[in-house]
């Protein structure tokens, strides 16, 4: 019997922007479901273990909040939970939100069974039915076969432009020689003396070390030790490689290769960095940590200039505080691009809509944006407020027949978000 789900919205992907998104939608009066290929929700968050959110504040000293709404409401879910986040400034300065995978998994169900959301884990998206410049449907598989969803407007949330690439709209990828930023593999030590010196200058006298010793397979000499108070828990980020495409092949040589790694940063930290000589490997990302692949083509593009001296639009439909954070090199940590202008900068409808797509809406980190300025909108804080953008406006779209920003702005206000 043919499995059939009709909807007003449908997401694809559950990671933070996926998770706004259909969060936005259906707080906007719409009926949502929401597609995702792994076992749980939080995207990177919780399949890369990145477990930091960068963007809910403007870099540098004197951070302002540029992201609530839905990134709020994540926030108090996890709240509810226990302590399980901490307001930090990074090693580079940043005002960032530490936080733990596990608990964040449980929050975003809870959330969103709150919210009313269908929620299908374990699916994917491996086509698309268009009329007329439109998605009709999407054709989904799982372990029992195929099904259909049926939407009047969509959201690809993908993190990789897949629902884009698979209904035929126009994609970018990297810079103008093709490259895109780094992969990062994250892992998690136990038993660390976190009272230690963890700063990225004590990571890069241990891996120097380690290389001299003549341990292989190590790449990235500094990077970031992300811990909690109280805890002999660490994130390490530090196995890196650079990625050339998304097929099996290619995917899979990424994941053997950062995880050969992995295993290589373990024995380098536990012989040459105080604190770690007794730590335990505790977990492998589950998958690496992309920070860019394929970019939506839309209807406008985000510009470096935009980023860099704060613009302010009128058709704003989410904010990015962040500086681009460039990361195309395996041995150091990444550049970054100062700013000028004020502590945020606007990021308008067009940024979000297919420029081939009537009712396809991009969001989180495969928005439309020239290589620098994307460094600054794919951080996942920025995620959470471009997914809050797009589900709504897909919610008016679906709702009447009209994509109309004012409308839009005025439903991302009454949501608490900040437009």
């Amino acid at each position: 019997m043919e499995r059939v789900y009709h909807c007003d919205v449908a997401v694809v992907g559950g990671g933070t922007a996926g998770v706004a998104a259909a969060v936005g939608a259906v707080r906007a009066g719409a009926s949502v479901v929401l597609i995702e290929r792994n076992p749980y929700l939080g995207g990177e968050a919780t399949h890369s273990g990145v477990s930091a959110f960068c963007g809910f504040f403007s870099c540098g000293g004197d951070p302002v909040k540029v992201v609530a709404g839905v990134g709020d409401a994540v926030l108090q879910e996890m709240e509810k939970l226990g302590p399980t986040v901490d307001y930090v400034v990074s090693a580079a300065g940043n005002k960032n939100i530490n936080f733990q995978p596990e608990y964040l998994k449980c929050a975003l169900d809870n959330l969103l069974e709150q919210e009313g959301v269908t929620v299908l884990l374990h699916a994917r998206v491996v086509g698309t039915e268009s009329r007329q410049k439109k998605i009709s449907s999407l054709l989904c598989v799982d372990d029992e076969g195929t099904f259909t969803v049926r939407a009047n407007a969509y959201v690809d949330a993908s993190g990789d432009a897949n629902l884009v690439h698979l209904a035929g709209g126009r994609t970018l990828w990297g810079d103008e020689s093709g490259a895109v930023q780094a992969v990062t593999l994250p892992f998690r030590l136990s038993g660390v003396d976190t009272s230690r010196d963890m700063s990225p200058g004590a990571v890069e006298q241990a891996i120097v070390k380690a290389k001299a010793a003549g341990i292989p397979d190590l790449t990235r000499e500094k990077g970031f030790i992300l811990k909690k108070e109280g805890s002999d828990v660490v994130a390490v980020l530090l196995p890196s490689a650079m990625p050339t495409g998304m097929s099996a092949e290619e995917l899979t040589d990424l994941e053997k290769n950062t995880r050969k790694q992995v295993l290589s940063y373990v024995e380098a930290l536990r012989r040459y960095m105080p604190g770690m000589e007794r730590a335990e490997l505790a977990v492998i990302g589950p998958s690496i940590g992309f920070r860019e692949t394929r970019r939506m083509l839309g209807r406008e593009m985000i510009l470096a200039e935009d980023v860099l001296k704060r613009k302010k639009r009128r058709d704003g439909v989410a904010r990015g505080g962040w500086k681009p954070e460039i990361h195309k090199s395996l041995s150091k940590m990444a550049t970054y691009l100062e700013v000028s202008g004020g502590s945020y900068f606007d990021i308008p409808l067009g940024a979000l809509w297919s420029a081939d797509i009537e009712n396809l809406f991009g969001a989180g980190r495969m928005v439309c944006a020239d290589e620098a300025a994307f460094a600054a909108v794919r951080v996942m804080g920025t995620c959470f407020a471009t997914g809050h953008g797009a589900g709504v406006a897909a919610a008016c779209q679906a709702l009447r027949r009209e994509t109309d920003v004012e409308e839009i702005r005025a439903e991302l206000k009454r949501q608490g978000a900040l437009v």
